[in-house]
């Protein structure tokens, strides 16, 4: 699990539900400070959190904060980009 991917995913996911980091703290019930770790990659929420964060951002997929894209493919080949290996 990279860091850097996971913080980013928080912190899109966090603005575009237009919260700053002390919202989403509050809402998680966690300091400012550790939204502020994550996001910058120097700490990793536990799963239990991911699951809360997931909750106020409006996803219940674990995939979304590994920045993998859930796979859409067809018969035939990939037709989203993801690593589902039907190229």
């Amino acid at each position: 699990m990279d860091n850097r991917i996971v913080g980013e995913r928080i912190s899109l996911g966090r603005k575009s539900k237009g919260l700053s980091q002390a919202d989403l703290a509050k809402l998680v019930h966690i300091s400012p400070q550790a939204v502020g770790k994550w996001e910058r990659g120097e700490s990793l929420p536990d799963i239990f959190m991911l699951g809360a964060i997931g909750e106020v951002i409006g996803t219940t997929d674990i995939n979304y904060f590994l920045g993998k894209v859930p796979c859409k493919c067809k018969e035939g080949g990939c037709m989203c980009g993801c690593e589902c290996g039907k190229n």
